[in-house]
Protein backbone atom coordinates (compact mmCIF):
# COMPACT_ATOMS: atom_id res chain seq x y z
CA UNK A 1 0.00 0.00 0.00
CA UNK A 2 1.58 3.06 -1.33
CA UNK A 3 0.66 6.11 1.09
CA UNK A 4 0.21 9.62 -0.42
CA UNK A 5 2.34 12.53 0.86
CA UNK A 6 -0.58 13.98 3.68
CA UNK A 7 -0.93 10.57 4.84
CA UNK A 8 2.94 10.02 5.40
CA UNK A 9 3.56 13.39 6.59
CA UNK A 10 0.75 12.08 9.65
CA UNK A 11 2.70 9.00 9.83
CA UNK A 12 5.72 10.90 10.98
CA UNK A 13 4.11 13.36 13.15
CA UNK A 14 2.93 10.84 14.97
CA UNK A 15 6.23 9.67 15.94
CA UNK A 16 7.55 12.53 16.37
CA UNK A 17 4.89 13.35 18.97
CA UNK A 18 5.45 10.14 20.54
CA UNK A 19 8.96 10.62 20.45
CA UNK A 20 8.89 14.27 21.86
CA UNK A 21 6.52 12.42 25.01
CA UNK A 22 8.88 9.64 25.61
CA UNK A 23 12.00 12.13 26.29
CA UNK A 24 9.63 14.42 28.49
CA UNK A 25 9.04 11.23 30.18
CA UNK A 26 11.89 9.55 30.98
CA UNK A 27 14.23 12.38 30.85
CA UNK A 28 12.26 14.68 32.52
CA UNK A 29 12.75 17.11 29.51
CA UNK A 30 11.17 20.24 28.61
CA UNK A 31 8.52 20.00 26.03
CA UNK A 32 10.88 22.72 23.73
CA UNK A 33 13.96 20.81 24.22
CA UNK A 34 12.61 17.71 23.36
CA UNK A 35 11.28 18.48 19.85
CA UNK A 36 14.55 20.19 19.01
CA UNK A 37 16.82 16.40 20.03
CA UNK A 38 14.12 14.80 17.38
CA UNK A 39 14.39 17.10 14.69
CA UNK A 40 18.20 17.46 14.98
CA UNK A 41 18.60 13.48 14.67
CA UNK A 42 19.95 11.33 12.23
CA UNK A 43 16.97 9.14 13.48
CA UNK A 44 14.16 12.28 12.32
CA UNK A 45 16.05 12.37 9.05
CA UNK A 46 15.98 8.57 8.46
CA UNK A 47 12.25 8.87 9.32
CA UNK A 48 11.56 11.63 7.21
CA UNK A 49 12.81 9.39 4.02
CA UNK A 50 10.42 7.03 3.16
CA UNK A 51 12.85 4.83 1.05
CA UNK A 52 14.22 3.68 4.68
CA UNK A 53 10.81 2.65 5.61
CA UNK A 54 11.49 3.52 9.16
CA UNK A 55 7.75 5.19 9.62
CA UNK A 56 6.65 1.59 9.02
CA UNK A 57 8.04 0.88 12.31
CA UNK A 58 6.60 1.42 16.07
CA UNK A 59 7.23 5.03 17.59
CA UNK A 60 8.75 2.69 20.62
CA UNK A 61 11.40 1.01 18.67
CA UNK A 62 12.11 4.37 16.34
CA UNK A 63 12.30 5.67 20.06
CA UNK A 64 15.40 2.93 21.25
CA UNK A 65 17.53 4.25 18.17
CA UNK A 66 17.11 7.83 18.84
CA UNK A 67 18.00 6.87 22.65
CA UNK A 68 20.76 5.18 21.24
CA UNK A 69 21.95 8.04 18.99
CA UNK A 70 21.45 10.65 21.82
CA UNK A 71 23.54 7.94 23.97
CA UNK A 72 26.31 7.71 21.86
CA UNK A 73 26.20 11.31 21.49
CA UNK A 74 26.23 12.64 25.36
CA UNK A 75 23.51 14.19 25.31
CA UNK A 76 21.08 11.63 27.44
CA UNK A 77 19.00 8.84 27.43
Amino acid sequence: MKLTKNQFQFVVNCDVEAMVAYLQADQNMPLLDAFDKVYNSRIYEKLVDAKTGLYLQSADYIYDYLCDELTASNLMC
